[in-house]
């Protein structure tokens, strides 16, 4: 077990680039001047459009089919399985 964990934490080290300790305060610079200079508030997102409501009520049609369509398979196993018992 101990062998397990020690070759994942070597797998993980290795797979890392070399330059990501040496190049991460660079390239944090430029973001930490862009917040300073940012506006205070909640940003409030714009109103969904006819189509974002469509797609989201296709999506809501089609979760509630595969939820129904699951039931009736289990329902069919459980079914058959007890008319397999019910032979033996």
């Amino acid at each position: 077990m101990m062998r397990a964990v020690v070759a994942c934490v070597l797998v993980v080290l290795f797979s890392l680039p070399v330059g990501v300790a040496t190049a991460a305060p660079a390239q944090l610079a430029p973001y930490a001047q862009q917040t300073a200079t940012a506006p205070p508030g909640p940003s409030i997102a714009p109103q969904p459009t006819a189509e974002e409501a469509a797609s989201s009520r296709q999506r809501l049609v089609i979760g509630i089919a595969a939820v129904l369509l699951l039931g009736i398979v289990i329902v069919g196993h459980r079914a058959r399985r007890k008319r397999a018992k019910k032979k033996a």
